[in-house]
C-alpha cells in the first residue's frame, strides 16, 4: 500500500510540474515599469482588475546583452495581455496597447507608454526551433483546387472556427459571413496531444484568395494572420509549416480512425464521441463536412460500408 501511495504522489507531482507556463518580458521607452493586464480565453482576470498590476523591481530579468526586463510568469497554456500606463490614479485616460492575443510562450516586448505602441522582439532573444512535421497527423494533406489551412490548437480547445478575408477585394471566405466564422473540422492530434483542425474553403479564384485568417474558439483567438495556402498555424500566430503540393491525398471517405480502411471500428469511434465524448480514436470524424460530429456522420460511414459490400 505504501508503494502505491508513493507512486500516486509522484504522479501527482509530475502532473503539477507539467503545467504549461507563459512568461512575459517587457522594456519601456521611458524605463518606467508598465501595468500588465492579463486575461484568459474564458475572460478570467489573471493579474488583477483593469488596469492590471504595476510591474516592479522584484520582477526583473537581465538578458545576455545586459538589458533589464520586467518579467512575469503565468501557469497557463495561453493568455491575452495589454500593457498600459495605469492612467491617472487608476482612472482614464489610459495609454495602452491594443489587445495582444494568444500569448503561449516566452515573449519579449518593447512598450512606449507615451504613444501606446508596442513591438514584439521575441525573435531577437529566442532562437526559433525547427518544426518537426512528423508531429502532425497523417491527415494533414494538400487539398487540390481549394483554399485550405490547418490550425494546431491548445489541448483544452473542443472546437475551432475560422474567419478569412481579402483586404483588397473585401471578399469574405466564410459560409456564414458572420463572426466568429465557420466551424472547422478536427482531423486528429499532434504526437503531443494537441488537436489539429482543418479548414477547407471555397475553390481557388485567381486574384482573389484570402489575405488574412483568424482561428478562434469563440472566446480566444489568434491575431490577424497572413494567409498562406496550406499553412499550418498555432495560437501564437506562427506559420509553422506549409503543406507542399502533392503532399498527400484527401482522407479516405468513411475512414474515421485513420488506418486507411473503412470498417466497423470507424463506426465504433464515432459512437464513442457521441456517447462518451471520447475523441481519442478520431482522425477524420466529420464525414459530412458540416463542421460537427453527429449521427449523420455514422450514417455516412454505413453508406460506405454498405456500398463496399454490394
Amino acid at each position: 500500500m505504501k508503494k502505491i501511495t508513493t507512486l500516486l504522489i509522484t504522479l501527482a507531482c509530475l502532473a503539477i510540474t507539467a503545467n504549461a507556463t507563459v512568461t512575459v518580458n517587457v522594456r519601456t521607452s521611458t524605463g518606467e515599469p508598465p501595468y500588465l493586464y492579463v486575461w484568459d480565453g474564458a475572460g478570467t482576470q489573471l493579474n488583477g482588475a483593469w488596469p492590471g498590476t504595476l510591474m516592479d523591481a522584484t520582477q526583473t530579468y537581465v538578458t545576455v546583452d545586459g538589458l533589464v526586463w520586467y518579467t512575469q510568469t503565468f501557469e497557463e497554456d495561453a493568455i491575452n495581455i495589454i500593457f498600459n500606463d495605469g492612467g491617472i490614479d487608476g482612472e482614464e485616460p489610459f495609454v495602452q496597447t491594443s489587445n495582444i492575443m494568444g500569448v503561449t510562450e516566452t515573449n519579449f516586448y518593447l512598450f512606449d507608454p507615451e504613444e501606446g505602441e508596442y513591438e514584439d522582439v521575441t525573435s531577437t532573444y529566442i532562437t526559433p526551433t525547427g518544426f518537426d512535421i512528423n508531429t502532425l497527423p497523417n491527415t494533414v494533406v494538400y487539398v487540390e483546387g481549394k483554399e485550405f489551412a490547418y490550425f494546431i490548437a491548445p489541448k483544452n480547445w473542443t472546437k475551432c472556427n475560422v474567419w478569412a478575408w481579402n483586404s483588397v477585394t473585401s471578399t469574405n471566405f466564410t459560409t456564414s459571413g458572420a463572426w466568429p466564422g465557420d466551424p472547422i473540422t478536427l482531423i486528429g492530434n499532434t504526437t503531443d496531444g494537441n488537436p489539429v483542425y482543418q479548414w477547407i474553403g471555397p475553390d481557388i479564384v485567381e486574384g482573389d484568395s484570402p489575405t488574412g485568417i483568424i482561428f478562434n474558439n469563440g472566446t480566444t483567438q489568434t491575431a490577424d494572420l497572413e494567409y498562406v495556402a496550406g499553412g499550418v498555424y498555432n495560437l501564437a500566430g506562427k506559420l509553422l509549416y506549409t503543406v507542399p503540393a502533392g503532399g498527400g491525398d484527401t482522407p479516405v471517405p468513411g475512414d474515421v480512425n485513420g488506418d486507411g480502411n473503412v470498417t466497423a471500428a470507424d463506426v465504433t469511434a464515432l459512437y464513442d464521441v457521441l456517447l462518451n465524448n471520447d475523441e481519442s480514436n478520431i482522425v477524420n470524424g466529420d464525414q459530412t463536412g458540416d463542421g460537427i460530429i453527429t449521427a449523420a456522420d455514422i450514417t455516412a460511414v454505413y453508406d460506405v460500408l454498405l456500398g463496399a459490400a454490394k
